[in-house]
């Protein structure tokens, strides 16, 4: 989306509509709702949001790309210690990543800024390493959580979400779900709004987490903020209740309501339905009441693990969900017609797809690395490769690499390797990209060092960050404002005690040489 384009979204008039994907409705909304900042790290779903959205309208936000998730949310948290209200974004992976922060700072009970977390699931998975549910994390850290159902929710929930952080002086988790942030849908422009900044005290001394502070905020939110978004959520006329004539019911949330709508009204049941925009604090008086007027099954749908199901179960309510080890992570409306008794018929074309592998973007160096290391496996010169996440993960289907776990986290296992095996060091290496070497790769760069651990570890630096989309890195020409980068990756890790060779991305002989 071009600049203008964005640009008129953020200041047409309320009311206008227009088709907008999920990610760029909620970018929309964001400004629209007088968010003031917007940081964050790519990760696909949610990458959309600042890289086609906001970025559009730095005139309009301060946003900006940090280095990893953990610092974003730090910069978050800064953002409100200065009045302001700030959107932070990542997928799921990326919540654990700025856990610590996430945790510790869920508890702050002083007045401050919104901190809201756009966090994007991914319970295919379509491009996430894994399917863990964040929702007993955001329950345990005692912070409410929106899960938007429609792309008009999506643009709404900036707005929604920095009133009640404010209200209630709590982090406010956004977790939309993957296909909602990728699909299109119809939107009406909501109201523009000026939010001023928190007026803040001249210390920040209540925002430490001492011991004693801790148990203080701690018991303030289970006596103040707990009881007080119950109250909201129960009598939030956001819930939708559609009354049928009772016989069965479905409870469900987030982006199943379009499921279960599409096939009640595809196979004409005659069944009511209770859809909820907050999974944290469940409303659990209002589900009661939605359960007794129904006289047969209630059935819960919902992606992720069996949160909802279990909490109902756990209050003495019969329903019918998922088995107890069920694979389903993610309904379809086929999937949910097929637990009703019924089917809904795929045609299949006359062609079969082809099996296609992800690759590597053309004109790469990463394709000539991984050549150059599948030949050097081949030839015995090399047994084990520890990978990491992002681009360098697609050497996986050239035969160049192994292991992929966590970001930055491909050296770590090489020194582990090592430590176990020291006459491997010079029969393995690990590779990470120049982007997840600034993310997180850095840390055990250090460690190898401080520890005294040999080996080799390869930086493939493209200059970006390129699985995502192409976003700025610490290594790129500039930032996203399009100031010059004064960075130097490889000084950094001379710095830090490696002997670094450089070898051009390009230079097949250089790099055979290297190696």
């Amino acid at each position: 989306m071009s600049s203008s384009e964005m640009k008129k979204l953020c200041t047409d008039e309320a009311g206008k509509e227009y088709v907008l994907q999920g990610n760029m409705a909620f970018a929309v909304g964001c400004v629209r709702s007088g968010i003031h900042g917007a940081d964050g790290y790519p990760g696909t779903p949610s990458t959309e949001v600042i890289d086609r959205g906001l970025s559009e309208v730095q005139d309009m936000i301060h946003v900006g790309w940090s280095v990893n998730e953990a610092v974003a949310a730090g910069v978050g948290f800064g953002y409100t210690l200065a009045g302001a209200d700030v959107v932070v974004t990542m997928k799921i992976p990326g919540l654990f990543q700025a856990g610590d922060i996430f945790t510790s700072a869920s508890f702050f009970q002083d007045k401050r800024g919104a901190l809201i977390y756009y966090i994007a699931s991914d319970f295919t998975p379509s491009s996430t390493q894994h399917l863990v549910d964040p929702r007993y994390l955001f329950k345990t850290c005692m912070v409410p959580v929106i899960e938007p159902r429609t792309h008009q929710e999506m643009m709404d929930a900036p707005g929604l979400a920095a009133d009640m952080g404010r209200q209630f002086n709590t982090p406010v988790v956004i977790l939309a779900n993957g296909n909602l942030c990728h699909s299109e849908g119809l939107v009406r422009l909501n109201e523009i709004r000026k939010r001023d900044l928190v007026e803040m005290p001249s210390s920040f001394a209540r925002f430490n987490l001492l011991p004693a502070m801790a148990r203080e905020n701690y018991d303030s939110v289970i006596d103040q903020r707990m009881p007080g978004l119950e109250a909201i959520v129960e009598n939030s006329p956001m819930i939708e209740w559609l009354k049928a004539g009772g016989k069965k019911g479905v409870i469900t949330y987030g982006m199943n309501t379009a499921y279960v709508k599409e096939v009640l009204g595809l196979f004409n049941l005659d069944t009511d339905m209770l859809s909820m925009p907050v999974t944290n604090p469940v409303p659990i008086k209002q589900i009661r009441k939605f359960y007794d007027s129904i006289d047969g099954d209630v059935y819960v749908f919902e992606d992720g693990y069996s949160y909802l199901q279990v909490e109902l179960e756990r209050e003495g309510m019969k329903v019918i969900g998922k088995e107890k080890y069920s694979k389903i992570t993610e309904w379809s409306p086929a999937l949910i017609a097929e637990k009703f008794g019924f089917t809904i018929e795929h045609k299949k074309g006359q062609v079969k797809p082809v099996p296609r592998p992800p690759m590597i973007c053309a004109g790469c160096p990463y394709t000539l690395f991984g050549g150059i290391i599948a030949k050097m496996r081949k030839q015995g010169k090399i047994e084990n490769v520890f990978g990491d996440i992002g681009c360098n993960a697609l050497l996986y289907f050239m035969d160049a690499l192994e292991t992929g776990i966590a970001m930055g986290a491909s050296d770590s296992q090489r020194q582990g390797f090592v430590i176990t095996k020291p006459d491997k060091a010079a029969k393995c290496i690990s590779i990470i990209g120049d982007s997840t070497e600034c993310h997180s790769g850095m840390d055990a760069t250090r460690n190898a060092v401080y520890r005294r651990i040999p080996g080799v570890k390869v930086v493939l630096d493209n200059y970006w960050t390129a699985m995502t989309g192409g976003q700025p890195a610490p290594t790129s020409p500039v930032n996203l404002a399009g100031q010059e980068n004064i960075y130097d990756l490889v000084k950094a890790l001379e710095g830090n005690g490696n002997r670094v060779l450089v070898a051009g991305a390009y230079d097949k002989k250089e790099i055979q040489k290297t190696m």
